[in-house]
């Protein structure tokens, strides 16, 4: 049988990577080793200050490609302005870190430097990312700020810095956020190169400042103090989706039953163990938000009367546990609904699920179903891979179905979020 192909969004894409004169630019260079390992062409770009922290023989044999970072050196003039051949040929560019110098610069149009020049004469259509990087009295000082704003007005994307210690010894805003994150903005703007940056900013424009509730990962039941009932779900979906929802300018919720993956954005996350504990935190915010994605997989039964301490096999040859219905917390959120945007999952077989997801659909009073199996290969729990069928209501009278092949779940989170946005009113 013939593999099925699985986008990804990554491969064969040309990326102009900044890298300027900051003490993070070390993550440079791992950054640039993840983006060729998911198979990217990256061409690294240094300021003449960036050659103080990372060395130019490092960054050419991490990328596999010839370092720039003069703007005349008659190595790289070979296709006549080099500087145009290699934007118009791109599809994506990323300075990061981006020091306060490097963003006053282009901010103010100050091309002089190779990284600034490009930065300046890359087309419309080719997302340009910029990840700011300095002590947080140098981000958050009034000349950084404007300079930020000009360059969010003028279109380019600002990965927000991450809250933590600095290399000063402070403790601040203004880190270069950690690999995984950086990746995710890259994942998410390639993708919208591809669907066009006029239709990214409508999807944009749409899940802005809307106040999001995320579900994620397992529930536990108890049997006793140790042993529980529960499912083999990552929570690899869910965080996927919170966090795409905040790239996308979204105030996520997130409530998170038992998982191991670490959040590395902003986004507010409370932890659950129990359906009663997920059903109660979800029902306690459900009032104030406008979208909401259950994307956890809720345990559909708990033990009755769970035993206190561990319960010794020497009490018994056989053991019955009797167990009873949780509450169906989507069913529940389907009934009180009144403005909000609810989306479901459904984890069925492929012989029966898209009846299933239908009929879930109509009964849990749903706007769209995310539909995937558990029998197909790159799908599901677990992995990094989820093959997903989107059904729901484009309007009163019109349903919509629509079939994805595998690809990575934040990339299923981003083709959510485009359908949902396109029947937000």
């Amino acid at each position: 049988m013939e593999e099925t192909r699985t986008i990804n969004v990554f491969e064969g894409k040309k990326i102009i990577l900044g890298i300027t004169g900051s003490i993070a630019a070390y993550k440079s260079l791992l950054l640039i080793r993840e983006l060729v390992r998911r198979g990217a062409i990256v061409y690294p770009v240094l300021t003449p200050a960036a050659l103080h922290f990372v060395t130019p023989i490092t960054v050419s044999n991490l990328a596999r490609n010839e370092v720039i970072v003069d703007m005349f050196n008659s190595e790289i003039q070979r296709k006549g302005a080099w500087h145009i051949d290699l934007v118009h040929h791109c599809d994506l560019m990323i300075i990061a870190p981006a020091t306060a110098s490097t963003i006053g610069k282009i901010a103010n149009g100050i091309c002089d430097n190779a990284l600034v020049t490009l930065s300046t004469a890359l087309p419309k259509g080719i997302p340009l990312l910029v990840a700011p990087a300095m002590d947080s009295s140098m981000y958050e000082n009034p000349t950084t700020q404007r300079n930020i704003e000009i360059l969010k007005n003028d279109g380019v994307f600002i990965i927000p810095p991450s809250y933590g210690e600095l290399s000063s010894g402070l403790i601040g805003e203004g880190r270069l956020p950690e690999i995984p994150v950086l990746m995710d903005y890259i994942e998410t703007y390639l993708y919208f190169k591809e669907i066009g940056l006029g239709k990214a900013n409508e999807i944009r424009q749409r899940i802005s400042n809307k106040k999001v509730l995320v579900t994620a990962g397992p529930t536990y039941e108890k049997i006793d103090d140790v042993r529980f009932i529960s499912n083999f779900s990552s929570g690899k979906m869910g965080f996927a989706l919170a966090k795409q929802c905040q790239i996308l300018g979204a105030q996520v919720k997130l409530i998170s039953g038992p998982t191991h993956i670490e959040l590395h954005h902003n986004i507010e996350m409370t932890k659950v163990t129990s359906a009663k504990e997920m059903f109660e935190e979800v029902a306690k915010h459900y009032s104030d938000v406008d979208i909401v994605f259950m994307a956890s997989a809720v345990a559909d039964f708990t033990p009755i009367e769970p035993f206190s301490g561990k319960f010794k096999k020497e009490r018994a040859e056989s053991l019955e546990i009797k167990l009873q219905r949780t509450v169906d917390i989507l069913g529940f959120l389907g009934k009180e609904k009144k403005n909000q945007l609810l989306v479901g999952f459904a984890l069925e077989d492929t012989a029966n699920g898209l009846t299933n997801a239908w009929r879930k659909l109509i009964q849990k009073n749903c706007d769209m179903i995310v539909l995937n199996y558990f029998d197909k290969e790159k799908s599901g729990f677990g992995g990094n891979f989820n093959t997903i069928t989107l059904l729901g209501f484009a309007s009163d009278n019109e349903l919509f179905i629509e079939d994805f092949p595998p690809m990575s779940k934040n990339l299923c989170a981003l083709i959510i979020l485009n359908k949902l946005a396109s029947i937000i009113n």
